[in-house]
Order: C-alpha cells, then structure tokens, then sequence
C-alpha cells in the first residue's frame, strides 16, 4: 500500500542567515539533517513564521534552490514572547530526518509539473505525488 501523506511543504532555508553562511549543502545535510536536528529532538527554532500544517505532513527543506532534506512534522510550538531571538520551534519527528541527492527545479516538475520553481515563501506541493517523489530520491541517508 502507497504511504499516505496528509500534506508536503516546502521549507526554504536562506545561505544569509547565521549559521548556513557559507556553509555548502553537503555540509548543512551533514550538521543540520543528520546530526543536530535528531540528536536535538527534532526541534526547529524558527524566528518569525511557523508552519501551519497536520501532523505527519512531509517538510522537503530547500537550500541553494535544491530540495536537499525532508522531515515529518508533528507540530508547531508559538511562543508567548520572543526567546533567545525566536518566536517559536518547530518539532519533527527525529528518526524522519532524511537527505539525498540534491534535487533542482526540473527534477521537481517531473514530479509536480506545476512547481513553480524555488523562492522565499513556503510552498504547498500535491500530496499525491509525494510517493513518485520518493522512488526518485538517490543515496537517501537517515
């Protein structure tokens, strides 16, 4: 049976922010998507915008215009005040955190010909897709 997913979004990730300046994706798949955001609980601080989305929805994280990571979402947590310069985390389920082979636009619009290509805002993709997405990933690491 086909893996069912209530939703896929994508989350963009900029290379101007503290922390991924200069960084390549190699090395952020490597810190970030196996290494600190399992070992961490799989909690995301984010500064400004959360995500609204249910639980189980697949995040496909966008670095350098290349979806290079995905994760399971379990929930949002706002905070009721700024802290230590965020307004809130995102929590993953931590034994989700995949990486592969960096995919671009035109891998993704074999996928979701409508993608619209890769900016700032977060993007809703069709979840019916997703399993076609996945048999194409390459040297997925968990």
């Amino acid at each position: 049976m086909a893996e069912v997913v209530p939703a896929v979004r994508i989350w963009p990730m900029s290379d101007k922010i503290a922390g991924f300046r200069g960084l390549s994706i190699e090395a952020v798949q490597r810190r970030y998507f196996l290494t600190d955001l399992p070992a961490n609980g799989g909690r995301w601080r984010y500064r400004s915008a959360g995500l609204k989305a249910p639980p189980g929805t697949v995040v496909l994280f966008q670095f350098r215009a290349r979806i290079i990571a995905s994760a399971a979402f379990v929930r949002d947590e706002k905070f009721d005040r700024p802290a230590r310069g965020c307004d809130g985390v995102l929590h993953f389920d931590p034994a989700s955190f995949r990486t592969f082979d960096p995919l671009d636009a035109d891998a993704m619009r074999a996928v979701w010909p409508r993608f619209r290509g890769f900016g700032h805002v977060k993007q809703y993709l069709n979840s019916e897709m997703y399993p076609l997405f996945k048999r194409r990933l390459k040297n997925v690491r968990p």
